[in-house]
């Protein structure tokens, strides 16, 4: 059997109903996540406390291409960061994550998690999502540090679950077996994994070797937003209104044309179907003891959107404390 299962788009997945298990279904996921632990590394995971990784991610998202440079570290039990220098869209820059329950947002405003934990490109000039001048309320920042640290927890845990067998701990999961998939490469235990903040994953584990294959889970795909479009056309239509002169906009309209702006947004990601998603897991090579996936590929209904090649990883090194900087709101 294969280490993966291929083209998901031309595969059934059917879950098998069978008999009752000998075991309850706490007890089987335990049973099936404790082999998959010990085949990840053991007593060396058991030891986890830190990880960093370095990869080359290529990204897919209709008529756009684009390659990153990413890094990734975790400190457990409550830390989590992601960097991604892009070679493409303008030269991007950006990090996501966490530190406690305080979220780590991009620089910049060019990329945000939507509505539904979509992923929003906004391009063009500018590239913040406020208007100039206009700043987010004390609620709308306790707004944002929600939604954004609920999506973070939500993207490591996924690729934990891959990585590890399990969520990151903030997200505080549980497990239960859900039975066996099946596919012309073989056989895969199933085990659904969830929290009470709404986390929803499905993680499929190899019957033979006991290491992960891939995560579905339900989401928004993600958009490309030409920034300033709105913007543009209001300004537009104030200068038509002033007889052809430009009119500089007030505080007070900027802020209305900023909640504006996020109210479309908001509109268009939640119109949006959920479809399925698929974090696959492949090229399993030793790290220092753990036994590491190397190439990770996401697909967004049956469609590759991103493809991963870990250059490096390492295990219980040391991080800045830097790394999970949270810069104050301005």
């Amino acid at each position: 059997m294969k280490t993966r299962f291929t083209q998901v788009g031309a595969i059934a997945l059917l879950l098998l109903a069978g008999a009752a298990p000998a075991y309850s279904q706490d007890a089987k996921s335990a049973e099936v996540l404790a082999k998959t632990r010990k085949a990840l590394g053991d007593k060396k995971l058991e030891g986890l406390k830190t990880l960093s990784a370095q990869a080359q991610m290529d990204r897919n998202l209709g008529n756009v291409q684009a390659s990153s440079e990413v890094e990734l570290f975790v400190e457990m039990p409550d830390k989590f960061v992601r960097a991604e220098a892009s070679r493409g869209m303008g030269g991007m820059t950006m990090s996501t994550g966490f530190n406690g329950d305080k979220a780590i947002l991009p620089g910049g405003g060019n990329m945000s998690m939507g509505a539904g934990g979509a992923m929003v490109f906004r391009m063009g000039p500018g590239g913040a999502m406020h208007g100039e001048g206009a700043k987010p309320t004390p609620e709308q920042l306790a707004q944002i540090n929600t939604a954004s640290l609920k999506t973070s927890r939500a993207e490591v845990s996924r690729m934990m679950l891959g990585w590890f067998g399990a969520a990151h701990p903030s997200l505080q999961a549980t497990y239960t077996y859900a039975g066996e998939a099946e596919s012309p490469d073989g056989k895969a235990h199933v085990i659904d994994v969830k929290n009470t903040d709404g986390f929803e994953a499905r993680l499929f584990i190899d019957q033979n070797n006991f290491l992960p294959l891939m995560v579905t889970y339900k989401g928004r795909p993600a958009r490309m937003v030409m920034n300033g479009a709105p913007m543009t056309r209001t300004v537009t239509a104030a200068t038509a209104a002033a007889g052809g002169q430009t009119k500089e906009l007030t505080d007070e309209e900027r802020k209305k044309l900023a909640a504006e702006t996020e109210k479309m947004l908001t509109q268009q990601m939640t119109e949006q179907p959920m479809v399925d998603f698929s974090l696959f897991f492949d090229g399993w090579q030793q790290v220092d003891g753990l036994t590491f996936p190397h190439k990770m590929r996401r697909a967004v209904a049956g469609e590759t959107t991103e493809e991963w090649t870990f250059t490096k990883v390492k295990v219980n090194p040391k991080i800045d404390p830097a790394k999970f900087a949270v810069e104050a709101a301005k």
